[in-house]
């Protein structure tokens, strides 16, 4: 019986080992595979958009489309009373702020002047690796590398479904993709 459990214990270690290691390659093969040298300048983000489009597609529908406010955090202001701040004082720091599915308020902040970006959500969770791709003057891609590569197109205004359309299949390092609106668009 020991012996049973012990190769349980011991198989169970190695699967959590190698599923450990396997995230930490997959947010380096996402940074590898979405960053071209071309580095988004956070202060180009503009003060509202829209997410209009996700890459995997999002389970829940929402009634309308998500608006996320943009704001440049001062030297100042702290990420929160609990932690210290997670970015550099010398670095370029962003705030987001949005309403998510179930109502609740969502912060996040973007820092970083290289083309990959931090994005920091809370005390208690990791430090993601997030990249923005300006697509035109209107639609700005985010990727998040620490979730798989997770994708968000960002518009400036509430688009037409046959414009979203257009510009994702304009996106070729997104095409092959399954993604999909999370919300009502123009008609």
């Amino acid at each position: 019986m020991h012996g049973y459990h012990a190769f349980i214990f011991t198989f169970l270690y190695l699967l959590c080992g190698v599923n450990s290691i396997n995230y930490g390659n997959r947010e380096i093969f996402c940074i590898r595979y979405y960053a071209t040298g071309e580095n988004f300048d956070l202060k180009e983000l503009p003060a509202q958009m829209h997410g209009v489009y996700y890459w995997p597609p999002r389970q829940r529908q929402r009634d309308s489309c998500a608006v996320i406010n943009f704001t440049e955090v001062s030297d100042g202001e702290e990420t929160s009373e609990d932690c210290s701040n997670p970015y550099d004082l010398d670095e370029t720091v962003i705030k987001a702020t949005y309403t998510n599915s179930t109502g609740k308020t969502v912060s996040l902040l973007y820092y970083g002047d290289a083309e990959v970006k931090q994005m920091y959500r809370s005390c208690d969770k990791p430090v993601a690796k997030y990249i923005f791709k300006k697509v035109n003057a209107n639609y700005i891609l985010g990727i998040n590398c620490s979730a798989g590569g997770r994708g968000i197109l960002f518009s400036k205004f509430l688009p037409s479904t046959p414009e979203v359309q257009s510009i994702v299949n304009s996106i070729a390092i997104m095409n092959g993709r399954e993604g999909s609106p999370d919300c009502p668009l123009r008609y």
